[in-house]
């Protein structure tokens, strides 16, 4: 079986989950230290440069692949397309397939009767751990940061957060399913009102509502949230 960049991120976020649990008096640390310490002299020769973003990781290429768009269309673009938050947010510490602090929490457009909105599920293991057995809010707050702005992406909307608001209602477990949802409530001017949900089972753990202001420079882009 081929290794893939997709490969050793997921056995990064094992490695995390492995030392965030283990109980490391009796182990060779010294052993692990070196190893690891290897791997990272042995892959820094292929950090690539520039400025970071979460679409992509050569910020000079989508420069210039942006340069032959036309801004007045980029929001069609965005809504009219195939792809998944997770693949134009390949490098999110969110959803991000690349990042390996990213859960990862997977995102997607609804189905056609759901038109609009964003659908999502995750499994936060330990690292993502606050009150006992359950995760941290302010991953909780982040997820629903991405949620929301990947809504207004997906709607051809793309902005900033302006204001997040996050009402925790019941514990959200660690290494259970949960389920997402977020839908775009309205808009005004620049500004772009989304709601969203995470539930685990029939529980409603957590509300969010978000203002998000789009730029006059970045509306639309990918990223842009």
């Amino acid at each position: 079986m081929p290794q893939t960049a997709e490969s050793l991120v997921e056995a990064i976020r094992d490695l995390i989950e492995v030392v965030r649990t283990a109980d490391l008096s009796g182990a060779d640390l010294r052993w692990a230290t070196e190893n690891i310490n290897g791997i990272t002299e042995r892959l820094t020769p292929s950090i690539v440069p520039g400025v970071r973003m979460q679409h992509t990781l050569r910020f000079e290429k989508y420069a210039a692949e942006r340069g032959t768009i036309d801004p007045d269309t980029v929001d069609d673009v965005a809504a009219s397309g195939h792809l998944d938050p997770e693949e134009f947010f390949p490098y999110s510490p969110l959803v991000g397939r690349l990042n390996p602090i990213a859960p990862p929490v997977r995102m997607w457009r609804a189905t056609a009767e759901s038109a609009g909105e964003v659908h999502g599920e995750a499994r936060f293991r330990s690292a993502y751990n606050g009150p006992p057995g359950s995760v941290h809010g302010g991953v909780i707050a982040a997820t629903f940061d991405e949620l929301l702005g990947a809504t207004a992406v997906v709607n051809g909307l793309g902005a900033f957060t302006g204001t997040l608001k996050v009402v925790y209602r019941s514990l959200t477990p660690l290494e259970e399913k949960v389920e997402l949802r977020a839908w775009v409530a309205g808009t005004e001017r620049r500004k772009v009102f989304i709601e969203g949900e995470l539930r685990h089972d029939r529980t409603l753990c957590a509300t969010a509502s978000g203002i998000f202001i789009r730029s006059e420079k970045l509306t639309g882009l990918p990223g842009a949230s």
